[in-house]
């Protein structure tokens, strides 16, 4: 008898099992691969186009989030608009223009300036399983938009394509909270977790700023954020985290990385990540707020020919990676949500004094 083709291609070496314990084991019972991996590949896929804001197709993506959350049994959040916190964005078309060059094409650039664009956050929450921390929230979140199609269609790898399909920006990311959701609806940690996709992350973090001037769970309830972006890898044994070494978290995250075989390491030099991803609306707000992101040793040629741009895609990723990548994240949530000790920013964070801000005035996040 054949061995499984699973336990096949460990014995030959072709990939890397992780290291199993009961959590490991529970995260893969629940999220087999093809399952993990599915809204990655629809989010990502030519029929979505780009999943630009002004796109009729953003709100096919956003049906499918909430869709994919509904169905995983994470409720509605209160005060939302069933999975939908929908607001009025105004784009102006120099500054869109400026952060991606190539993009434009089909935009209604004169309703995005004279009349707005509609955008929406997706949110959902699961409620924890302990009385008194349930009342404090985790909150794990990725933007779900992407840049939509270049002016020009240009020929690569003998393919004429126009389509920004954003597989590692951010459907991988979308994908983990997608998938996160699905695991803690059927297995609740202590803490609630709260799930939020933001929009508008591409014209400069729109969505999340928005939702942090307009929280529906209040912010002094909502201990630590997760996020999850992501611009390239140029390795597969390790994830970066954004804030590493400034937040009371890394220990249970290099503790959820280790099954996997991935190390934690800090986000590259020079290029401001932390700040360009949806968790620094949170993080200025005082709430411990890292971004949890693919593997970069250092910003190189490799990692800008990948970012933002047409190879981009599904089939361009390595699958077993992202499969261990979001495993890993799911299993750092639910440590983080299960510890007993409230998240904080490290002694001297610049950012200590607003978390002690934030929390000084709630006893029922202490």
């Amino acid at each position: 008898m054949k061995a499984p083709l699973l336990l096949s291609l460990f014995l030959t070496g072709q990939i890397a099992l992780p290291a199993q314990n009961a959590d490991t084991a529970r995260i893969a019972r629940t999220l087999p691969h093809n399952i993990l991996l599915a809204p990655l590949e629809y989010l990502s896929s030519d029929r979505l186009r780009g999943r630009h804001i002004a796109f009729r197709e953003i709100d096919t993506a956003a049906k499918y989030i909430a869709d994919q959350f509904r169905k995983a049994g994470a409720k509605p959040v209160p005060g939302a608009n069933g999975y939908y916190q929908p607001f009025l964005l105004f784009l102006n078309r120099m500054t869109s223009y400026i952060r991606h060059e190539q993009v434009g094409t089909n935009i209604p650039w004169d309703m995005a300036e004279s009349q707005g664009i509609k955008v929406k956050n997706i949110l959902a929450f699961v409620e924890g399983t302990d009385s008194l921390l349930k009342k404090q929230y985790i909150l794990l979140s990725a933007h779900y938009d992407h840049i939509g199609e270049a002016n020009t269609a240009t020929v690569i790898d003998g393919k004429r394509d126009s389509i920004f399909n954003g597989a590692m920006d951010n459907a991988t990311g979308t994908a983990a909270v997608i998938d996160a959701a699905r695991y803690f609806a059927r297995y609740p940690p202590k803490r609630s977790v709260l799930f939020i996709c933001f929009t508008a992350e591409e014209e400069g973090e729109f969505g999340s700023l928005y939702y942090a001037r307009h929280p529906l769970v209040p912010l002094d309830h909502t201990v630590y954020n997760l996020n999850v972006d992501n611009a390239a890898y140029n390795t597969t044994t390790a994830i970066c985290l954004f804030g590493l070494g400034r937040t009371s978290e890394d220990s249970v995250i290099r503790e959820a990385c280790n099954p996997y075989g991935l190390r934690v390491r800090p986000e590259p030099d020079g290029q401001g990540l932390f700040e360009r991803s949806d968790n620094f609306s949170l993080a200025v707000k005082g709430v411990p707020a890292p971004c949890f992101s693919m593997g970069i040793i250092k910003w190189d040629d490799d990692i800008d020919r990948r970012y933002h741009s047409l190879i981009d895609e599904f089939a361009n990723i390595d699958q077993d990676y992202v499969d261990n990548f979001i495993r890993a994240y799911i299993l750092a949530a639910q440590y983080i949500a299960n510890d007993p000790v409230q998240p904080r920013w490290t002694k001297g964070d610049p950012y200590e004094k607003d978390w002690q801000r934030l929390f000084g005035k709630s006893s029922s996040a202490q």
